[in-house]
Parts: structure tokens; sequence; C-alpha cells
């Protein structure tokens, strides 16, 4: 079996634990916060569990791809490009409702987009500059 792995570097240990932390204060903040906001309390149950199963998956795949960083794990480069990507377009959406208070004006959704996109757009760059990959065969 061949595994490929890629150099721990100090960037990319970085990003790891970011990653981990994120998903980990994220949960904890999520179990013991309340709703978002009003408009989302008189949402339907399916809605509202949904919108929180949503958040949870994202801040586990945060985490998995953290913890898979940190072992060298060349498929957690691949994660964390698609978490970051899609976490982007959610946790946006999330600011925005966050600064408005509620319903946002599409100025303070994009706002909220070029900033949160940078933001992850920094972790992106240093989980993926200038890492070299290298293959390892595996007896078993």
């Amino acid at each position: 079996m061949v595994q490929t792995r890629f150099e721990l570097t100090r960037r990319v240990k970085v990003a790891a634990v970011y990653l981990i932390l994120a998903g980990g204060i994220s949960i904890l903040l999520r179990l013991t916060g309340g709703s978002y906001f009003s408009e989302i309390e008189a949402k339907s149950i399916a809605f509202k569990l949904g919108l929180y199963l949503r958040a949870y998956i994202i801040d586990i795949l945060f985490m998995i791809s953290g913890i898979g960083l940190l072992c060298s794990k060349a498929w957690a480069k691949k994660l964390a490009l698609v978490i970051l990507i899609v976490g982007t377009i959610y946790s946006a959406n999330d600011a925005a409702w966050g600064y408005a208070r509620g319903n946002p004006s599409l100025l303070i959704r994009f706002v909220c987009f070029v900033v949160v996109g940078v933001w992850n757009g920094i972790w992106l760059y240093l989980v993926f500059k200038n890492t070299q990959m290298r293959t390892q065969e595996m007896t078993g």
C-alpha cells in the first residue's frame, strides 16, 4: 500500500492548531449558547436541526483536518481546502447576521464575505505554501 505524506513545517503546524482550536471552540460556544437570533427561533424544528447539524459537521471536519495535518496525512490538506472554502460561505453569512444583529443587507453580506474569505485564505496559504509531498511504501 502506498501512502502519501508531506513535510510538517511550522506553517502547517500553526494552521493545524488553528483548525483544531477553531472547530473545538465553535462547538463549545454552540453548546453553551442559545439560538442565533429571534428570526431563527420562529423557524421549524427541521430548519433549526439542519442549521445546527451543518454547523457541528463543519466544526468537526475542521478538527479532523487539523489532526490529520499534524499527522502529516495528505488527505488532510485536501479536507482543509474543502472545509475552509465551504466554511467561508457559511461563516461569512453567520458573521453578517451577527454584525447586523438580524437579517443583513447585501453590502454587509459582501463585506463579511470578503473579510472571512481573506481570513480563511491566509490559512489556506499556510497549509499549501511550499509543502513537499513524499510517498512511502507500506508493507502489511
